[in-house]
C-alpha cells in the first residue's frame, strides 16, 4: 500500500525548485483551471509542487483545491515512467470543478506531456 502514500520526498518543497520548475519546464495549460509546468528530473521519481494564490479564494478554498490536485497525483502518480517534477498553479475555476472532471482533464495532461 506504500505506492498509493504521498511520501515527503515526492513533494517540492524548496523556493530554488519552485524557480527552477517555473524558469525551465513547459507549460500546458488545463482548460483555465490551472496550469502546470513540467521539468524532468534525475532524482528517480516524481515530485509534486502546487501554488495556490489568494485570487483563487479564502483559506478553505485553496486548501481544498490543493487537496483535490494532491489525490488526483497519489493516484496517477504511476502514469508514464518519466521522472520529472511538476508545479501546478490552480486558478479560481478549479475550486468549483466536480473531482471526477478534473481528474479527467489533469490525468490526460499528464499523459500527453509523458
Amino acid at each position: 500500500m506504500k505506492d498509493q502514500s504521498f511520501a515527503k520526498n515526492e513533494r517540492l518543497l524548496a523556493r530554488s525548485d519552485f524557480e527552477r520548475v517555473l524558469a525551465q519546464g513547459r507549460k500546458p495549460t488545463v482548460d483555465r483551471t490551472c496550469t502546470l509546468f513540467f521539468l524532468p528530473n534525475l532524482l528517480g521519481r516524481k515530485r509534486l509542487g502546487i501554488i495556490a494564490s489568494r485570487k483563487v479564494g479564502n483559506s478553505v478554498a485553496r486548501n481544498h483545491a490543493k487537496r483535490k490536485i494532491r489525490e488526483i497525483f497519489r493516484r496517477h502518480k504511476h502514469l508514464g515512467g518519466q521522472d520529472i517534477d511538476i508545479v501546478v498553479i490552480s486558478a479560481r475555476k478549479l475550486v468549483n470543478l466536480p473531482y471526477a472532471i478534473l481528474e479527467q482533464k489533469l490525468v490526460q495532461t499528464l499523459q500527453a506531456v509523458q
